[in-house]
């Protein structure tokens, strides 16, 4: 019994002394670490330790012009930019019209391709960029551009709904000087219910007219369209609405009045001679205009005097029945006070004088519009434009050569 007693105690006493030297050990590397602390496990960073992920900055949109801008002009260059990232996508937009733009190599730049902006529009902007993260930014800015410095406006003849003679030639004058006159004139859209080749003719700047090869073919339907909207004509003019015109030209009605041998005005209705009328013409120094003219009006109880011409002898007569053939005043009228001169010899101050009768069936027969074919060896040859429609009097190759598209 005492050897088992001596055997336990003396195994206490080795745990005991196993306990204590534990403790020295401890208490020994603790004041070797020089720090009072403990020594952390993985000290040593460039083993099995964790590197801080790096902050991407989101990337930066500028759109220019800034947000909201008003009176921006057309011209004005309109850009997207990202800054520490790409565009992925860019829209400006106009009533949902998206505009022409492009996009740099890089894609950190996108640009309005010039000319593609129209005068007082709201543009809505939308830009998506990303960066290197794949993060996204979204940018949604508006800009109103000015309105235009100038309108071009249109004037237009023939009249809508009228119906006019087959010499009508289409007469569009413009509010304001037209610079890209090929921009303008593909806008001018002629339509017709019969085969009609036609042309236009710049006569200046604010002026263009169109007519055919030939005179138009009898009752045809013709529409003229004007799609001027939102066209650039230069200079800062603008058109801002479209316009639609309809005519009908009736039958063929032309009137050749030779004033050298005959002196007669012989009428043509459907190319069939209908009347061959006895006239006199302008005499020496009042000489009627030669070429062909249109007829611009017609009148009733038209009083001539000397006053309005300049002549210095005195008269005050009246034309029952008139047709207008210039501005500068030449008619064909009634003139029952030089019916003894009429086949034979020029009296008048330029106008072509005929019987009341004979007047009256003319001016009854005629439309405005209808050509007026005149031969005056010894008179002024009908300008082209400017007292009347002398569109005729030039060659066809000569008016296609006026139009800016030729």
């Amino acid at each position: 019994m005492r050897k088992r007693g001596r055997t336990r105690s003396a195994v206490r006493g080795v745990g005991a002394l196993v306990v204590m030297l534990a403790m020295v050990l401890m208490a020994g590397c603790q004041a070797d670490s020089g720090s009072g602390s403990p020594i952390q496990a993985n000290a040593n960073p460039g083993k099995g330790a964790a590197t801080p992920k790096k902050t991407v900055a989101p990337t930066k949109v500028t759109v220019s012009p800034a947000d909201r801008a008003e009176n921006v002009a057309v011209d004005a260059p309109v850009t997207v930019t990202a800054g520490g990232g790409s565009l992925t996508q860019v829209e400006v937009t106009n009533d949902g019209k998206p505009v022409e733009g492009t996009l740099n190599t890089a894609k950190t730049s996108w640009s309005v391709a010039q000319g593609s902006l129209l005068p007082d529009r709201v543009y809505q902007v939308h830009a998506v960029a990303k960066n290197a993260d794949g993060q996204e930014t979204q940018t949604n800015q508006t800009f109103t551009t000015a309105k235009p410095a100038k309108v071009l406006g249109t004037s237009i003849e023939p009249l809508d709904g009228s119906t006019v003679g087959v010499g009508m030639p289409i007469v569009i004058k413009f509010t304001v000087p037209v610079k890209d006159r090929a921009e303008v004139e593909k806008r001018l859209v002629v339509e017709t219910s019969k085969p009609v080749e036609g042309a236009w003719h710049w006569f200046s700047s604010e002026e263009i007219h169109y007519r055919p090869k030939t005179y138009w073919p009898a009752h045809t339907d013709v529409t003229l369209r004007i799609n001027t909207k939102d066209v650039n004509a230069g200079d800062g003019a603008w058109g801002i609405k479209d316009k639609v015109r309809h005519f009908t030209i009736a039958n063929s009605v032309v009137t050749k009045v030779d004033l050298d041998n005959s002196h007669k005005a012989r009428v043509y209705i459907n190319g069939d001679l209908a009347r061959s009328i006895p006239v006199t013409g302008g005499k020496s120094g009042w000489e009627t205009r030669n070429g062909t003219k249109v007829v611009l009006e017609k009148r009733q109880n038209v009083d001539f005097t000397n006053e309005a011409i300049g002549a210095p002898e005195h008269y005050r007569l009246t034309g029952r029945w008139a047709l207008r053939v210039t501005w500068s005043g030449e008619f064909l009228h009634s003139a029952p006070w030089s019916v003894g001169s009429q086949g034979y010899s020029n009296t008048s101050h330029g106008c072509v004088g005929m019987s009341l009768s004979n007047s009256d069936w003319l001016w009854q027969v005629s439309h405005v519009g209808d050509p007026v074919e005149v031969v005056s060896s010894s008179g002024a040859q009908m300008p082209a434009t400017g007292n009347g429609y002398g569109d005729w009097n030039v060659s066809w190759n000569e008016w296609k050569a006026g139009s800016a598209l030729s």
